[in-house]
């Protein structure tokens, strides 16, 4: 029975894990360009994460697994199915597999050509798979089918239009005079460039799709979530008991002892990690994704859990910093320590509960962070892949030393480090908390946490820290410091650094490092700048002047509109596309493209000048006179029926005779400047033509 329940817990925990680890690390675009003896090349181009690397179609036996292109067979066209690599890999010779691998990083593109049979329009079908990895090796598959239209009806005609050109010109005849083959391969490539449709010159960036943000991959907050667990070991609460639990299991059978080890890990994981995983199944089972979107976008911008949220860090700083202890009830704690004593699979399970009952007062802070980060995103998956990250770096030790009691010596002694460590979480906790009255505060534009103010606390926090970690403050349950050791003084010098690195921010400075994590530079009231004086520019840029201008702003002194139809009409009067920028007040990423892509000086000229900026805020809640509505609700609702997206940044370029269909596929986050400046000119060039 014992063996059944445990393989029980080890599926329920691989299923969880399975679902956590969906990869999203590249990203692929198909289109197709008829030539000129009248097959079709089919282009594959793929964007991959910085950091991955995919495997060559050509990669040697024995290495990681080669790409691969399957075409299913059709009555519409022939095809050899051969590869061709459109830009030439990287090679490395890896000692792993005694063999030199090849790859491509940031991008990859291969084409396969076919021989249309009919004249009509077909679809191509296939998949295209492969393995994708990361600089450390951590490599995961992937697999994805593709349609891909053909219209080979439009070779001909270019042909018999090209025919007749040369013809005109009369050239058609001529085959000795060097001079006129010139001539006539000039005109048919004039040709084609003028014949080719907006399909057949799609290019790199028309339909370039972004990777998702660090901050916003399962792995990011999984091993953010990790080193929390890590984090809380090395508490007051928890760090005596490991000694105490692992010499339990010691006195077992040798076996039995490491089984019951690995059992009572499994269930420290469960204990922490089904709760969370039932709630969102049965809020899905309710509601569906929808409602579950529905919870994350208000638990993201809504007032009250915002204003909860920062109560509740802070609450969780004071008793870090020992102002008071947060614990459980001594009853429960003592009828589950009884149940611990049962032995079996069944006292196991309640050992486990008591640890977890007994270090809430330092774990429960953690992981109250933990779980407000992660249901700061979009996905209902995030809190389950935190809990599943926290709890496993936190059952770890306990079942490591089980197996390895040796390596238990050399863990440092208990004694007053311990209690510092809290204290530096506790002041971490002060700092992360302001982001959510920061994110209430730009929502409601109640103008009490301004970046200059928000700057001034985080500095002072870090110098208090840094006179703590000196020994020059002293808290609650702290020992007293004769002598600053080397790690604490190393500890203070980066505190201070990091206060000194954030005081230029005060005065206008970027902080790049930190975008998305402080309020927009808008926000400050006053900043020194050496960049050129666009009032004039600004005068000649704008219509009219734009609605809600009053408490919204462009970054970079850029010049735009916060409304559709202000902006669409302004576009219509300059006769430029409309840049749709649907962003958030809280959204962190929108902030770090502003700040990081947005600054590239060729990018801000190309927006500034070719483009008629409208930024709709999807999270403001200002109610205009007149509407029963927000303008982030309308901005919202505007973007999942238009666009069937409800994420931000996500970039629009439209004609503004025509929003239904965008110059080009829009894109969301990307970090890489040249490709959001190769985006714009793209639908440049479309609107031109």
């Amino acid at each position: 029975m014992t063996k059944k329940i445990f393989a029980f817990t080890i599926f329920i925990l691989f299923g969880i894990t399975v679902f956590a680890q969906k990869n999203n690390n590249i990203h692929w675009t198909y289109s197709s360009i008829n030539q000129n003896d009248g097959s079709v090349k089919l282009l594959f181009e793929a964007v991959v994460d910085d950091g991955f690397r995919v495997y060559s179609p050509y990669n040697p036996e024995g290495a990681s697994k080669p790409l691969e292109i399957n075409i299913l067979k059709s009555e519409n066209y022939k095809t050899n199915g051969t590869i061709v690599e459109l830009q030439k890999p990287t090679e490395h010779y890896e000692e792993i597999f005694g063999v030199t691998e090849k790859f491509f990083t940031k991008s990859a593109k291969f084409s396969v050509l076919i021989t249309p049979i009919v004249n009509n329009s077909f679809d191509v079908r296939g998949n295209i798979s492969g393995q994708i990895c990361n600089d450390e090796f951590m490599c995961s598959a992937f697999d994805e089918e593709f349609s891909i239209t053909v219209k080979p009806q439009l070779t001909q005609k270019k042909n018999d239009e090209k025919k007749s050109l040369i013809q005109e010109n009369n050239v058609g005849n001529v085959d000795s005079n060097s001079n006129s083959n010139t001539n006539a391969d000039t005109i048919i490539e004039k040709l084609e460039s003028v014949c080719q449709t907006p399909k057949d010159v799609k290019n790199d960036s028309s339909s370039i799709e972004t990777a998702l943000p660090p901050s916003e991959s399962l792995l990011y907050v999984f091993l953010l979530a990790a080193l929390g667990g890590l984090a809380a070991i090395f508490t007051p609460c928890v760090f005596p008991m490991l000694p105490m639990t692992v010499s339990f299991f010691l006195k077992k059978n040798k076996n039995e002892g490491k089984y019951q080890a690995l059992v009572y890990g499994i269930f420290i994981i469960l204990i922490y990690t089904v709760p969370v995983a039932m709630l969102i199944l049965i809020s899905s089972l309710l509601g569906g994704q929808t409602f579950i979107a529905g919870i994350f976008n208000a638990l993201s911008t809504h007032w009250f859990p915002n204003l909860l949220f920062f109560l509740v860090f802070m609450v969780f700083a004071l008793s870090f910093l020992g102002m008071f202890e947060i614990t459980m009830p001594s009853s429960l704690v003592n009828k589950f320590d009884k149940r611990g004593s049962a032995g079996g699979i069944v006292g196991i399970f309640f050992m486990a509960f008591v640890l977890v009952l007994v270090s809430f007062s330092c774990t429960g802070p953690i992981v109250g962070t933990v779980l407000v980060q992660s249901a700061s995103g979009d996905s209902a998956t995030r809190p389950i892949v935190a809990m599943l990250g926290f709890s496993l770096a936190f059952a770890l030790p306990f079942t490591f030393f089980a197996f390895f009691p040796n390596l238990l010596k050399k863990l440092p002694g208990y004694g007053g480090w311990l209690n510092t460590l809290k204290v530096v979480l506790g002041f971490v906790e002060l700092a992360l908390g302001l982001k959510f009255l920061s994110v209430a505060d730009q929502t409601y534009h109640w103008h009490i946490l301004d970046r200059e103010v928000y700057l001034a606390i985080w500095i002072a926090i870090s110098v208090v820290l840094g006179l703590y970690l000196l020994g020059k403050i002293k808290l609650p349950n702290d020992e007293e410091i004769d002598v600053v050791k080397v790690p604490r003084l190393i500890l203070s010098i980066i505190v201070f650094s990091f206060a000194i690195y954030l005081i230029p921010g005060m005065f206008g400075a970027p902080l790049k490092a930190l975008a998305g994590y402080l309020p927009p530079l808008t926000t400050q009231d006053f900043v020194i700048s050496e960049k050129i004086n666009y009032e004039h520019s600004v005068k000649q840029a704008l219509c009219e002047t734009p609605l809600y201008s009053d408490f919204l702003k462009l970054p970079h002194s850029l010049t735009g509109y916060f409304d559709l139809n202000q902006g669409m009409e302004c576009a219509k009067k300059q006769n430029k596309p409309l840049l749709l920028v649907f962003t958030g007040h809280g959204c962190v990423n929108c902030r770090k493209m502003e700040e990081n892509v947005w600054s590239n000086a060729e990018v801000l000229e190309l927006m500034r000048n070719n483009f008629v900026i409208t930024a709709l805020y999807t999270d403001d809640r200002y109610v205009p006179d007149g509407s029963e509505i927000s303008i982030g609700k309308k901005n919202t609702n505007f973007q999942i029926e238009k666009y069937n997206m409800n994420a931000q940044p996500y970039y629009v370029v439209l004609n503004p005779q025509d929003i239904d269909n965008p110059l080009v596929k829009p894109i969301s986050y990307t970090s890489d400047a040249e490709i959001f400046k190769t985006y714009l000119n793209n639908a440049l060039n479309k609107f031109s033509k």
